[in-house]
């Protein structure tokens, strides 16, 4: 039973770091287009965006 919490557990977990990685990169794109110049900025935006 712990083997198949764990490997459920790690699937969520690697699947929430492919969600952070888009995140920062379309925080990147938005700084390469111009629209903001603070990454911070950028990044809480979409934390706000996507916290749920």
């Amino acid at each position: 039973m712990a083997v198949v919490v764990r490997a459920d557990y790690q699937a969520a977990l690697n699947e929430q770091k492919k969600e952070v990685r888009g995140l920062v990169l379309a925080g990147l794109e938005q700084i390469k287009e111009g629209k903001t110049k603070d990454f911070h900025t950028v990044c809480d935006r979409l934390e706000k965006k996507y916290a749920k």
